[in-house]
């Protein structure tokens, strides 16, 4: 019950830094015209969408980054709140944040503009991340196979496990 409590509590003190810090953030990034480029030959309501800011991702990735950062810390100096297993979901985060970025810098900077990434780019960083994840899961972390509510013991997935962990 502890754990369920501390995750609302951080869950809730992350979204207010979100919201605090969301309309600074936007005001920099239509200084800098980080904004969606419409395309010509989209429908006219597209229209309204010009100049949109883009990359309001960052809004919500920098306070769970933050306060899962500074928990950690706290945890190497003696104060145990967080675990080690916060770390793996914390990079699988960091790294779809860093290929969300780079599609939305694609779309307002890179030669595609008003595209951003192609789907097939993007969905085959995507399934590397995920493989490399799940990998990294069974062989580094050693997590175990598969818990299933009401069994005592784990259920083995055996050489399914990267496939199915990679899926989800």
């Amino acid at each position: 019950m502890r754990e369920t409590s501390l995750a609302l509590a951080l869950s809730g003190l992350s979204f207010m830094l979100a919201i605090i810090w969301g309309s600074p953030l936007l005001r920099v990034l239509r200084h800098f015209r980080i904004g969606k480029i419409i395309r010509v030959e989209e429908p006219d309501r597209h229209f309204t969408k010009m100049g949109t800011p883009t990359m309001g991702g960052v809004m919500i990735l920098v306070p769970v980054m933050l306060l899962t950062i500074l928990l950690n810390a706290a945890s190497l100096i003696g104060v145990t709140v967080l675990g080690r297993s916060v770390l793996l979901p914390l990079l699988v985060l960091l790294c779809y944040a860093v290929l969300g970025a780079l599609d939305d810098w694609e779309g307002i900077r890179g030669p595609r503009r008003g595209l951003g990434m192609r789907a097939r780019t993007k969905f085959i960083f995507q399934l590397i991340l995920a493989v490399g994840i799940a990998f990294g899961l069974k062989y580094v972390l050693e997590v175990p196979e598969l818990f299933w509510p009401g069994f005592d013991e784990p259920i083995s997935l055996g050489v399914l496990y990267v496939p199915i962990a990679a899926f989800i």
